[in-house]
């Protein structure tokens, strides 16, 4: 039997914190290599537009008060136009020969709402290209919320407007740096604690 080769839980541990200044070394160096690569990554610009929408109690004729699911369920309206449009958005994209595919578009796109504001945003790595899908989908959508307004498919007391089109990105937008760093870190320090455990560094020196 060869009992240099059993695990021994203690003498693993005292190997770890004799050469603790390694291990944080490699973490370290990790972190800095996992920056350095998302930073390295082609730059990516977000281009956003915003609507306003909100709930006009001056044309609500019934004494009916709405409550704020009624108010909510009604704004979503913004959104379900926004999704609405996207077969139009993709017909754009072939039509203008821009080099953006159905599952970039689908996986870049970002509808949000924060209170009563809607963020149309999109991410690409032309800032012209974002410009571009993002200013013709919510020009389009205003114009489908004017349409279902008038055609009656939308309460005439919703109040909308399309406040701001995207303007050109100038500088790119930096998502995961701190993931990107952690698990660099993560990976450095696994790799210092199997160093550190290597035949070489463990083998005692009998005098």
């Amino acid at each position: 039997m060869r009992k240099n080769s059993e695990f021994v839980p203690i003498e693993n541990f005292k190997r770890i914190l004799k050469f603790w200044w390694l291990i944080l070394l490699l973490s370290i160096a990790g972190g800095i290599t996992g920056f350095i690569i998302h930073r390295h990554k082609p730059p990516i610009y977000e281009a956003t537009a915003v609507f306003m929408a909100s709930i006009d109690f001056n044309k609500i004729s019934t004494p009916y008060t709405l409550t704020q699911y009624d108010e909510d369920i009604s704004l979503v309206t913004v959104e379900v136009v926004l999704k609405q449009a996207l077969p139009s958005v993709e017909a754009f994209i072939r039509d203008s020969n821009l080099p953006v595919g159905t599952d970039v578009l689908l996986s870049q796109y970002i509808i949000e709402r924060q209170n009563a504001y809607w963020e149309l945003r999109f991410r690409y790595s032309d800032p012209v290209v974002a410009q571009k899908i993002v200013n013709f989908w919510a020009q389009l959508a205003f114009v489908r919320l004017q349409d279902w307004q008038k055609s009656g498919q939308m309460p005439p007391y919703i109040y909308f407007t399309l406040v701001q089109l995207a303007t050109l990105p100038d500088h790119p937008i930096y998502l995961t740096t701190n993931r990107m760093v952690l698990s660099g870190s993560l990976i450095g320090l696994i790799a210092g604690v199997l160093v550190v455990n290597l035949p070489f560094l463990s083998v005692k020196k009998k005098g």
